[in-house]
């Protein structure tokens, strides 16, 4: 089965996607400033590193701080299948993104992970109430597949 995403408003779409862009760039720039500004603060995020959730602005902050002292160099992000759903004030995002950068300990990452943003139109804004960030796992061994690519993507 494949979905293609579905919009009620072509301008929300265009929105949301001028957002995800935005964050994007505050993301390779390191703002953690800027970023918050993009969560709303009972945010909820399931991200790769540990705990198991991160809940409100205090918390998701610190982690953005912590994961950029872990990147102290250039560090980027690409985003590939990107899909929209959006109905009323309630919008998700779903894509593959891939994270590239070097550790403060000199190790090169170039990984891909799976994607998932919920977002809700607040005073006319969209912010994100839940991020979800996963790679896929080895059942046999137990470690997380970060070496895995894209279906299609040519590396």
């Amino acid at each position: 089965m494949n979905i293609n995403g579905f919009v009620e408003n072509e301008n929300e779409k265009e929105a949301l996607l001028n957002k995800r862009e935005q964050w994007r760039q505050a993301f390779v720039s390191k703002n953690v400033d800027e970023l918050m500004t993009y969560y709303v603060n009972d945010i909820v995020s399931y991200d790769l590193m540990a705990p198991m959730q991160f809940t409100g602005d205090e918390m998701w902050r610190n982690n953005w701080i912590n994961f950029f002292q872990f990147f102290p160099g250039e560090i980027n992000v690409t985003l590939q299948d990107l899909t929209v759903f959006q109905s009323g004030d309630l919008a998700a995002f779903r894509g593959l993104t891939r994270l590239q950068g070097t550790t403060a300990s000199g190790k090169y990452i170039d990984m891909w992970s799976r994607e998932t943003n919920v977002f809700r139109k607040i005073g006319g804004e969209w912010l994100i109430v839940h991020d979800h960030i996963s790679v896929p796992l080895d059942f046999e061994t137990g470690m997380a597949l970060t070496d895995l690519k894209p279906v299609d993507h040519k590396v």
